[in-house]
């Protein structure tokens, strides 16, 4: 079931120095948002705070409900894979299923189709290292979309890849989504990349988050 994530007046920051305040954001249930923004502008502490990962003030909330920490409903994907290097791709992509207490053939049944839905069928019991880096990230992607959560939190999550691997990436995750539902929340500084995925477009910036409406690369640029 896709969630719908709500700021309102929030403030956000790290050690007591604020990095974002007074912000207000609607997210519908199954939109993928894409939020632009400078070096420093607040993309990741806004994704932190929606992952609950962070103290806030204000309102954030998921369905209605206040955020009280993180939770398996709201995943966090990021640049690096975070994939575990003792772990086969088949038991990576296992992991959450397993931390939840699924049982071992259920979640092997699970894991070997999004391992096909990703395309890496045959690649099941190879380790980390023995993967390219679009690989790696198809695996993460998987080992997210497999516990089912209603929203997807993305942190420039192909920034480090290679452009071809980079907009192969971005097409299998156009597919795939459209398939689940999930509400995505995906930050990115390549434009793009937001104009390709995203439903609506928001910039992050000094004076607070601002929507561009009739997107384009100019109109995006000049907000940043």
């Amino acid at each position: 079931m896709s969630l719908a994530l709500t700021l309102e007046r929030t403030g956000l920051g790290y050690g007591g120095a604020t990095v974002i305040s007074e912000l207000d954001l609607t997210v519908a249930p199954g939109e993928f948002l894409v939020v632009v923004g400078a070096s420093g502008s607040g993309k990741s502490t806004l994704l932190r705070g929606l992952a609950g990962l962070l103290p806030y003030s204000g309102r954030i909330l998921a369905d209605g409900a206040p955020l009280a920490g993180p939770s398996a409903a709201r995943a966090m994907v990021f640049q690096e894979d975070g994939l575990l290097p003792w772990r086969s791709v088949r038991r990576n992509v296992e992991l959450p299923l397993r931390l939840r207490g699924e049982s071992r053939a259920s979640r092997r049944a699970r894991a070997e189709e999004w391992i096909r839905r990703v395309g890496l069928a045959g690649f099941e019991d190879r380790l980390p290292r023995e993967l390219s880096g679009g690989m790696r990230q198809r695996v993460q992607l998987a080992r997210t979309l497999v516990a089912e959560p209603g929203a997807v939190l993305m942190d420039e999550p192909f920034g480090a890849l290679d452009v071809q691997t980079r907009a192969e990436m971005q097409r299998l995750l156009r597919d795939v989504l459209r398939t689940t539902g999930a509400t995505v929340v995906f930050v990115t500084h390549d434009v793009d990349e937001a104009l390709l995925l995203g439903d609506r477009i928001v910039v992050l910036g000094r004076t607070g988050l601002k929507t561009i409406t009739e997107p384009s690369r100019e109109r995006i640029l000049e907000e940043l």
